[in-house]
């Protein structure tokens, strides 16, 4: 077994990287080698290397920022990825059942009988994405997010961020076609969702949200205050569908926004509306427990 593991420094998470997975690998034998990112787009080129390098798995460690940028060099073609959670989000890693512990996670790797589960993944022109693609409220949310505060503060660095612009967030219309039928409504933001994961245990977009259905959710949040978030995550709790939500399925979507808004992939910040989006159906493959929901072994 030879293991490439890309590891993202500036991750959230202060741990003994080398050491934990060292203490992990070398007594199963696991032949790994590891590559440093220092800037946008090295995970990507890391990952596209290793690829064709003859490595059986391609570990990423690092938030989902990190995550997306590898699994976008492999989608389509490529080992498996094995998911080391170390970011301010790891909600990939949370859907997927993955432990938060970077031991535990990288024991997934350990025997010959690996599980590996089909992921789909959303791809917008160049774009991919494995959560979603985002606008409006939450694509400012998260770009006026700063690494000091998640240095700081963690995942509740988004949710001060949210409630920083809760006084006054505006409102945009969005045409939105799916598979060919177009809807028009109001809101606050829109998103295309491959995952319903938040990265916040127990906290989802929606109840029914799959990473493996070869379908995306297009969902639009009408509505956001204090009181609006809080009924939101008693909704899901409860397997409910969120109140003041707005949402479809489909395999082909397009957005036009009025006014134009930015984009974000993954976190990533990825041109601006209108936009065009496909689903790629099993595109990447993911290590997972045997515990998962509708695995699939290779």
């Amino acid at each position: 077994m030879r293991v490439k593991v890309i590891i993202n420094p500036a991750a959230g998470q202060a741990e003994p990287i080398l050491s934990v997975l060292n203490d992990v690998f070398r007594p199963a034998g696991i032949d790994w080698d590891v590559a440093i990112t220092h800037q946008s787009g090295d995970g990507m080129k890391a990952a596209r290397e290793a690829a064709g390098q003859d490595y059986d798995l391609i570990g990423a460690y690092g938030g989902d920022g990190s995550v997306a940028e590898v699994a976008s060099a492999l989608a389509e073609g490529g080992p498996p990825i094995l998911l080391l959670p170390g970011g301010t989000g790891n909600a990939l890693a949370a859907e997927l059942g993955i432990p938060s512990n970077l031991a535990d996670a990288a024991a997934l790797a350990v025997g010959d009988d690996l599980s590996i589960r089909r992921v789909d993944m959303g791809r917008a022109g160049k774009h991919w994405f494995a959560l979603r693609l985002a606008m409006g409220f939450e694509a400012a949310m998260v770009l006026d997010t700063t690494r000091e505060m998640k240095d700081r503060f963690g995942w509740l660095a988004y949710t001060l961020t949210a409630l920083q612009s809760l006084s006054d967030p505006p409102m945009a219309t969005y045409s939105i076609t799916v598979d060919g039928q177009t809807f028009e409504c109001e809101g606050l933001s829109a998103l295309v969702a491959n995952s319903a994961s938040t990265g916040v245990a127990g906290v989802q977009i929606a109840a029914d949200v799959s990473v493996s259905d070869g379908l995306l959710d297009v969902v639009v949040v009408q509505g956001a205050d204090l009181p609006f978030l809080l009924g939101s995550a008693v909704d899901v709790a409860q397997g409910l569908e969120p109140r003041m939500l707005s949402r479809w399925q489909g395999k082909e979507i397009r957005v036009v926004a009025s006014p134009a808004q930015v984009l974000i992939a993954d976190g990533e910040e990825c041109g601006s509306t209108p936009v065009d989006v496909i689903v790629v159906p099993g595109a990447i493959g993911v290590v997972v427990p045997r515990t998962t929901e509708d695995q699939v072994t290779e």
